[in-house]
């Protein structure tokens, strides 16, 4: 858990020790060049300017795998009096390209050269590139095939300058704690099972979900909508022997209710069952609709997010039939690969099924083992999607490509089978009446409660390199849309939003659980952001998700107003008025890193050592007063109106920090010199930073350089 800030000021000392050398940006050049504008290209291309970012802002030791990191020290790649694995790949690079000059006799910049091309390596399979520093070519990967899709970024560092004059103070500052608020928008896939057994019994399907806040979370508001399909009975039932136990229905109508009193910190356990309740109902089958959500705003310390690549899987019980699980998963940037695990009891099949359109293709099925487990590996799906799609062909990366860009369904059957020539599932140990839909019992067994155990003991692994790195000082925010919110606006057979983020955010993704009217598979749904196209594709069989990451510069834009867009053409399917809701996440990144060089410290050093700092946030009603001691005593009592960033590094690194931190109604963003500055009674910060929060400072004094220029440039492309 995170709350308040500290401040280090780093000695750079010339011969003795070089403890870190700072890596800050001034600009960034990217260049895109479409060499190819094919739908593929679009795809498929990784971003240069991304892979920068991680490099800047990721710890070497989350990038690089333990072993070869003790590797590296013991054989000196990491030396570890000048660096650390804390650090970021192009803080390592800017150390060691500082400190070449200090020892000639070790060839500093080739153990920068294998650091740096060990993780671009593992950023970029399939890929080449070149990596060049200061116009001279650092590491490249390329092969003899042709060339094409080029995407190129620069950054310019700042590194250490040997035997130049001292010139005064420098500041950095950043969060390790804080109070945020936080909004989470949970959609349920749709399970499925027969309604009745062989014998005519009807039957009752069971799905419990845990839902996970932070320990210290403290709800503010919560609420949830529970959708049936027609004419069957749902019972809700939250955190079932604790104080905080609630029960709903059971009600042949939607569930549709405050939540706030029923959820508390740490896990929450959610159960809806299923059942239709006289015989004989001529129904498909029995579980959830389309447009089940729960909505919970709570405020934490915690900035912990979950990662959209790890999928979940609810525990189903279904105690006479089979049943489908529907799998419309998303992730945030470029997939690399897919695993699946299953635990079951009493189920003697599980069919994989990927969903396009109207059409299920079968790509696997298994049976459990004698422990009940089934697994798909990626190697598995690789040459299934291969098989079954591509007749033959390696298409398995232009696969992954495709599905990286939106929402893509997988369906599992679990003693279940999907029936192309109707387009209807069969249930093992079912009856569906006025369908032909019972399952023979040679293959999917007979009458019998089928289980399927919940996470951790089944889940879907999507490995993929994000667009957005997130760091540990990554703040998760997020702008929530309720129902009927004046926002979104239906049109036609589509809806419009519009919506504004930060000038400081980092687009996260956006995220809209959708109720669809579902008329026919020629429907075609496209997708823009400020009104141009980023997907188009036909409306899926149990559409109920759209999601989608900054997949181009002018998508989800910070510091304007974005307009996303449903429209549906070439078919009778719609959006439904005032059945969506959805939710968008960004970051706040809580850090200031190292600015100018200011001839002073702080204000009245070296009387005073540190700052008790009195500054205004707002709380969402109200603006309130706060303070926080800077630094060590003595302490110089100090309003941040009177903080000057234009002589001392503290004020600086203060208001630079505090400028990311006033993210809602800046009076002046991005401009932390200009009065009224920010965390002022009438430019409030936005986060909290509560009482018993220090910041610590260190002299900085002397410092034995200048920062001047490191040109890194990346260059990726593919090959054919």
């Amino acid at each position: 858990m995170r709350r308040g800030f500290i401040f280090t000021f780093d000695a750079l000392l010339a011969f003795i020790l070089v403890s870190t050398v700072i890596v800050g940006v001034v600009t960034m050049e990217i260049n895109t060049q479409a060499l190819y504008q094919t739908y593929m290209r679009e795809q498929s291309m990784k971003s240069a300017e991304d892979v920068l970012t991680i490099l800047r802002t990721v710890p070497l030791n989350q990038l690089v795998p333990g072993d070869v990191i003790q590797e590296w020290i013991r054989n000196g790649t990491l030396n570890m009096t000048l660096v650390t694995p804390d650090m970021s790949p192009l803080d390592i690079l800017a150390t060691y390209w500082a400190v070449q000059p200090l020892y000639p006799s070790i060839d500093y910049k080739a153990r920068a050269r294998t650091i740096i091309g060990y993780v671009l390596s593992r950023l970029l399979p399939g890929y080449g590139y070149e990596f060049i520093v200061d116009n001279q070519s650092f590491v490249k990967v390329q092969g003899i095939k042709e060339r094409f899709d080029i995407s190129t970024s620069s950054m310019i560092l700042s590194g250490y300058s040997y035997n130049r004059t001292p010139r005064g103070y420098i500041a950095r500052a950043y969060l390790t704690k804080a109070t945020v608020i936080r909004e989470e928008l949970y959609g349920w896939f749709r399970v499925l099972a027969g309604p009745y057994n062989l014998y005519d019994d009807y039957n009752i399907l069971t799905i419990t979900r845990e839902i996970n806040l932070p320990e210290d979370a403290e709800i503010i508001k919560a609420d949830g909508k529970f959708v049936k399909r027609y004419r069957e009975y749902q019972l809700l039932k939250i955190n079932v022997g604790s104080r905080y136990e609630c029960t709903f229905g059971p009600t042949a109508r939607t569930i549709n209710e405050d939540l706030t009193n029923c959820l508390k910190s740490g896990s929450n356990n959610v159960t809806i069952i299923y059942y239709l309740p006289t015989y004989p109902y001529r129904q498909d089958g029995i579980g959830s609709a389309s447009g089940t959500t729960l909505y919970i705003k709570y405020k934490s310390n915690s900035l912990a997010v979950e990662d959209p690549g790890l999928v979940k899987i609810y525990s189903v019980t279904s105690k006479y039939t089979g049943f489908f699980y529907l799998l419309e998963m998303f992730v945030p940037g470029n997939i690399t690969g897919i695993t699946m695990k299953f635990k079951v009891n009493g189920v003697h099949r599980v069919n994989l099924y990927y969903g396009l359109g109207g059409k299920l293709t079968l790509l696997l099925w298994k049976h459990p083992s004698v422990d009940g487990i089934v697994e798909f590996t990626d190697s598995e799906i690789r040459n299934a999607v291969n098989s079954k799609l591509c007749g033959g062909r390696d298409c398995y990366a232009e696969f992954l490509s495709n599905i990286s860009k939106m929402v893509f369904d997988f369906v599992v059957g679990f003693d279940a089978e999907f029936n192309p020539a109707n387009g209807r599932w069969k249930y093992g140990g079912a009856r569906c009446y006025g369908f032909n839909c019972t399952a023979t019992s040679s293959t999917y067994g007979g009458v019998g409660q089928r289980v399927l155990y919940g996470y951790p003991d089944s889940y879907v692994k999507i490995d993929y390199i994000p667009k957005t790195a997130l760091t540990m000082y990554s703040i998760p925010l997020a702008i929530y849309f309720p129902y009927g919110d004046p926002r979104v606006s239906y049109n036609g057979a589509g809806l419009q939003v519009r919506y504004s983020l930060p000038p400081t955010a980092e687009p996260w993704y956006a995220d809209w659980w959708v109720g669809y009217s579902f008329a026919d598979y020629s429907t075609v749904q496209h997708l823009y952001e400020n009104n141009r196209e980023f997907y188009s594709g036909p409306l899926g069989r149990y559409a109920i998700r759209v999601a989608y990451t900054r997949l181009y510069d002018w998508m989800m834009v910070p510091g304007q107003q974005n307009t996303f867009e449903i429209r549906m053409t070439d078919g009778s399917s719609y959006v439904r008025d005032g059945e969506t809701r959805g939710i968008i996440r960004y970051f706040i990144q809580g850090y200031a890193g190292y600015g100018d060089i200011f001839p002073y410290l702080l204000q009245g050093y070296p009387t005073y050592k540190g700052y008790n700092l009195t500054y205004y946030y707002f709380d969402g009603s109200s603006v309130e007063r706060r303070s926080i001691i800077v630094g060590d005593p003595p302490y110089k009592q100090i309003s941040v109106d009177e903080l000057d960033p234009t002589k001392y590094a503290v004020d600086d690194a203060v208001l630079r920090l505090f400028n990311k931190l006033n993210y809602l109604d800046d009076l002046n963003p991005n401009d932390w010199r200009t009065v009224p500055y920010d965390g002022s009674r009438s430019n409030p910060i936005d986060i909290d930073l509560p009482k018993g929060v220090s910041i610590q400072t260190a002299s900085m004094g002397s410092i034995p350089g200048l920062f001047t220029p490191i040109m890194v440039t990346l260059r990726i492309w593919r090959e054919r």
